[in-house]
């Protein structure tokens, strides 16, 4: 498989499958996410936390671009807050958010993410702006 279809793969299992053990499948045992060393088990524990917050999210990359070892994925995300998260408490509320992720795939796995997505955003829509 080539870094797309690798990226691809990590996130239909994690977000359309919701299966946030075969998503770790296609991690590195060191992953890093966004400088953090987290492991396979660090970053699947944080696709079961959003799960078990949003537990009908809806996940489409939007654009996926691959350079060498580097994949970009633009990302569209919709979901209802059933869950705790961030500290808030289940709001009931529909929420939408885009991100934007650079992974590098290395060895046929993802060895580093870097993600940004707009949290201020997702706090908003459930109505609970932290300071």
């Amino acid at each position: 498989m080539n870094g797309k279809e690798i990226v691809s793969a990590f996130y239909k299992a994690a977000f359309a499958d919701k299966d946030a053990g075969k998503s770790a499948e296609y991690l590195s045992e060191d992953f890093i996410h966004n400088g953090q060393k987290r492991g396979r088990e660090g970053q699947k524990k944080i696709v079961q936390y959003f799960l078990s917050a949003f537990p009908d999210l809806k996940h489409e990359i939007v654009l996926l671009l691959e350079d060498g070892d580097y994949v970009t994925a633009r990302q569209a995300w919709s979901g209802t807050h059933t869950g705790e998260f961030g500290g808030i408490l289940p709001t009931g509320k529909k929420i939408n958010f885009d991100s934007t992720a650079v992974l590098k795939v290395k060895d046929n796995v993802i060895v580093e993410a870097w993600d940004c997505l707009d949290m201020y955003n997702i706090y908003k829509q459930m109505g609970e702006v932290p300071l």
